[in-house]
């Protein structure tokens, strides 16, 4: 059993004098390649919990590790030492960065299976107009702007266009409810026959 301590003893007295001949930048590169699978585990386990790439948090961990070791507050601590505290990290990255959780990814995989995986952009469908349909309405919208509409008729299309209601149009404008209501039907009257299908 002394054998034993005695052996690791000289083992760690051999690796600190080995860390001390090498540059920093190759003992922290002996330090990342050796903590890198425990990372990465940590990492790909963690991730679901912020929904953050893995990778980020991966390289979010290797800086703060890098951080820490150019302070000099790795030495003479264990690797488990080392590991919980980057551990640490990525939990309080997580909680800081909790406003991109509303974020997703469309290539974020929702479902495996035997057959494939399935994406999020796979299950989403398109709802915006494709260009044409946007300027056909453009045209409509300039078309009865243009031709027969009275200056009150005008204001209130105007005013609808916008997304307001017939109460806010009506204060708006100073006229009653009922006027907007009679004033709308009346633009509704006149084109409904040319660009819209009853």
């Amino acid at each position: 059993m002394f054998g034993i301590f005695i052996f690791n003893s000289l083992i760690c007295k051999e690796e600190k004098m080995v860390m001390k001949i090498n540059s920093p930048e190759q003992t922290f590169n002996r330090l990342v390649n050796k903590l890198t699978p425990t990372l990465r585990k940590i990492s790909q386990k963690n991730r679901y919990l912020g929904f953050i790439d893995k990778d980020d948090l991966y390289q979010e961990a290797v800086i703060n590790l890098w951080d820490r070791f150019k302070e000099g507050q790795l030495e003479n601590k264990t690797s488990s030492y080392i590991v919980r505290g980057c551990y640490f990290h990525i939990q309080n990255y997580i909680r800081t960065h909790k406003v991109r959780n509303n974020v997703l990814s469309l290539e974020e995989p929702i479902l495996c299976e035997e057959e494939g995986r399935a994406c999020l952009k796979d299950v989403i469908r398109d709802e915006g107009q494709d260009l044409l349909t946007q300027l056909n309405n453009r045209f409509i919208v300039n078309d009865i702007m243009n031709n027969g509409l009275t200056k009150r008729e005008k204001d209130v299309f105007k005013l609808l266009y916008t997304g307001i209601n017939l109460r806010q149009i009506a204060e708006k404008l100073g006229i009653s409810h009922v006027r907007v209501v009679k004033l709308k039907q009346n633009i509704r009257d006149k084109y409904r026959g040319k660009f819209f299908e009853n």
